[in-house]
């Protein structure tokens, strides 16, 4: 007696009967199924997220991307404090998803926004480059910014611009270890209080919260992952 097919493999077969153009018809049609449901999601994200600004005297629309994270991180931690303790919850209770159903937290607010949102247009003037490593791998640095530097932690709420998760398998970098601003074509790193630190070209140890000038081809060691800085 055998089997009777599952689902997924009657489907796989059904796609593999398909003429090619019609197969790409298909691709087309769950793509553009993907990007609404996406867009669907950013915009009930941000329209709880304007509410909860309002209960607080505030406006999301006039934030900047980092006073929004900033925001976020603040009700991500309210909302921890208050599962751990006794009391009323200071942040008011957000409508179920619209999809799904599922009761919202703040967390999935952020894990929304920050995922669904369409990345911004900048003009990159400089990078980091991940040394030491098998990979390829660089990172953008736009101008008049600030850029975080760390490895992403979703159940915290924690997306820095530059995750460096997968170059760090000893998890030696923080969450939020480092970060770099800019003022025109001058960037700045400093140092956000991480457990192993912050190096610059082997000798300077960096102080935490102490903005550092950075030059064409400075070495970085962020933990023990190496990345130059180039312009």
């Amino acid at each position: 007696m055998t089997n009777a097919p599952s689902v997924e493999e009657q489907l796989r077969e059904w796609v593999g009967q398909l003429a090619p153009e019609h197969k790409q018809i298909l691709l087309m049609m769950l793509v553009e199924d993907d990007r609404l449901q996406r867009s669907a999601r950013l915009e009930f994200a941000v329209s709880q997220l304007r509410k909860l600004c309002r209960q607080r005297g505030l406006d999301w629309d006039e934030m900047a991307e980092g006073e929004r994270e900033s925001f976020l991180d603040g009700l991500i931690r309210e909302t921890e404090l208050y599962a751990t303790q006794a009391g009323t919850p200071s942040v008011p209770p957000i409508l179920p998803c619209h999809h799904c159903g599922r009761e919202m937290a703040p967390s999935d607010l952020y894990r929304i926004y920050f995922g669904e949102r369409p990345p911004s247009v900048e003009i990159a003037i400089a990078k980091l480059v991940i040394m030491d490593m098998e990979a390829d791998a660089q990172f953008p640095l736009p101008a008049d910014n600030e850029i975080t530097i760390g490895r992403v932690d979703p159940h915290r709420g924690i997306r820095p611009d530059v995750d460096l998760s997968k170059f760090d398998p000893a998890s030696r970098i923080s969450r939020r270890h480092a970060r770099i601003t800019s003022r025109g074509s001058q960037f700045y790193i400093e140092d956000l209080g991480s457990a192993n630190g912050t190096v610059i070209n082997g000798r300077t140890r960096l102080k935490p919260q102490e903005p550092y000038p950075l030059v064409n081809g400075d070495v970085l060691k962020i933990g023990e992952t190496t990345l130059k800085f180039a312009i």
